[in-house]
């Protein structure tokens, strides 16, 4: 067994111990001394030499130590960057999120959790001592060709990348800080388990029957389209372009991108923007490119017709009269059936379909016509609104649909449907998963629905009327989740609902 598997064995069965049984072995370990009572131990850094007169180009390969296949990067990098600045060219590199701790550890030995390492603004609240990060520039530790350097992130995970300096070479001053030459495969997850885990999946993808071999729990947390063989050196380029841009500059660019094409940052989304960190900006700025340009999401006058017949069907249905509805204000059980039946949603339901309380996609059905604005209750009857009774093509219907799908009086939960569209845009389907995703990038913003900061259970509930709303347009089914041939239109509908302007102007 090497040295690291033996530290990772180790760890884990450490982290199996009671707090109780830690304090004994750590007790043991230091001869009776309390640990709480003795000093930090910090492992001796080497003596630093001072750097170069003039900055260098310096061209460095980057292995995620463990992966197989080898997971790399070829950088060229200024070398007068300092080590917190690495970290953000590293993060933006593999594409990790930056939710973990991480450390770098001086070569020329591997000594990772064992040797010296610099420190973080994290380890200074926590007492340590030492040289931190951001005083030490890269040039200090890589300096000859075959000079190594270490990084670790995710403390849970453990990846480490070895940072190998390959060669050095004169610098033109305005030449980008960091540009990824090549390299090999996707970065790997977040939270996937560490190497270990990440080639399970990997191998698990290289397989004859691809992915049959993960469970259904797995197969679910994978991204829509997951290919990790496939490495987009553009995507990197974009994500290293980020790097170490201010917020203000961040939004400046977001707010402009795309402009005369009405393809720029949702209007929904600046609240948010008010709070960000540069990280979440940054993050927000990838989801905006891949929204608008990742996926297919182009509509056929068959699409917009199938999109739009629900909503026309049931504003029809209330004609001049409106429809009846019950003491307890639900549609009347012949009217109900009729929806339930000449929309075909027996396929995609249980029962008789002839009470609205119990017959969930006409009861969605109403409920979206009503928050969009096609209908409305009024003594005892359901209502065409003003907006409905303009309404004569399939077009105005979806266009109608669209325009009001992500507003709320809520600003925030506002801005919680709009990350949810951005992402249906930018991968293809409109997955449950999302909510994950938009309760921590709000909890990053500092927001806060619970103690540990915004509840995704929070968010399904705020965006289920536009996931409804999109997975309806592809014909999906309620009782039945996962990739639809036309999800497409979900695409389509959620570009439009966070770019009005680019349907307008198209």
């Amino acid at each position: 067994m090497s040295d690291d598997d033996q530290i990772r064995a180790m760890r884990e069965w450490a982290a199996q111990l009671s707090s109780e049984e830690l304090q004994d072995v750590l007790h043991g370990i230091l001869g009776g001394v309390s640990a709480t009572d003795a000093a930090p131990h910090t492992p001796e850094m080497p003596e630093l030499p001072d750097p170069p007169q003039e900055p260098q180009a310096l061209t460095v390969r980057v292995d995620v130590d463990g992966t197989s296949p080898p997971v790399w990067r070829r950088l060229v990098l200024h070398g007068d960057l300092l080590l917190d600045e690495v970290h953000a060219v590293l993060q933006a590199a593999f594409g990790w999120q930056d939710y973990h701790l991480h450390k770098f550890w001086p070569g020329p030995d591997k000594r990772v959790w064992r040797g010296p390492s610099f420190l973080t603004e994290y380890d200074l609240t926590e007492g340590e001592e030492g040289i931190l990060e951001s005083e030490v520039r890269l040039d200090q530790l890589l300096r000859l060709p075959g000079d190594r350097l270490f990084y670790t992130y995710d403390f849970g995970d453990d990846w480490t990348h070895t940072l190998r300096l390959e060669s050095v070479g004169p610098l033109d001053p305005d030449a980008p800080t960091a540009v990824c030459t090549g390299g090999r495969m996707a970065g790997p997850l977040e939270d996937c388990g560490g190497p270990p885990g990440h080639n399970e999946l990997v191998e698990s993808y290289r397989a004859d029957n691809g992915l049959a071999d993960l469970d259904e729990d797995q197969r679910a947390w994978l991204p829509p389209d997951w290919d990790p063989t496939e490495l987009d050196l553009d995507e990197v380029a974009h994500r290293l372009s980020l790097v170490g841009l201010t917020t203000e500059e961040l939004l400046e660019r977001l707010r402009s991108s795309g402009q005369g094409q009405g393809g720029g940052l949702p209007a929904e989304l600046e609240p948010l923007l008010d709070l960000a960190l540069p990280r979440v900006v940054a993050e927000l700025d990838e989801w905006v490119a891949r929204a608008r340009t990742d996926q297919d999401g182009e509509l056929s006058d068959e699409d917009v017709a199938a999109i739009a017949r629900p909503y026309r069907y049931l504003v029809e249905l209330a004609g001049e009269d409106g429809i009846p509805l019950t003491a307890a204000g639900w549609m009347r059980p012949a009217y109900v059936e009729r929806v339930y039946v000449d929309l075909g949603m027996e396929e995609g339901w249980i029962g008789k379909g002839n009470r609205e309380d119990q017959t969930l996609p006409v009861a969605q059905l109403r409920a979206l016509c009503q928050e969009v604005g096609l209908l409305r209750k009024h003594k005892g009857r359901l209502l065409r609104t003003r907006l409905a009774k303009d309404l004569r093509t399939d077009e105005e219907y979806v266009a109608a649909v669209t325009g009001r799908l992500l507003h709320h009086r809520d600003t925030f939960v506002t801005a919680a449907r709009a990350l949810f569209a951005l992402m249906t845009a930018a991968t293809g389907r409109p997955a449950w998963e999302h909510s994950d995703v938009v309760a921590r990038i709000m909890t990053d913003c500092g927001l806060r629905t619970g103690p540990l900061g915004v509840d995704p259970r929070h968010v399904s509930e705020w965006v289920r009327p536009v996931r409804a709303t999109l997975r309806r347009a592809t014909g999906e089914r309620l009782l039945h989740d996962g990739p639809h041939p036309l999800d497409h239109r979900a695409v389509a509908l959620a570009r439009a609902a966070l770019w009005p302007q680019a349907r307008e102007q198209g």
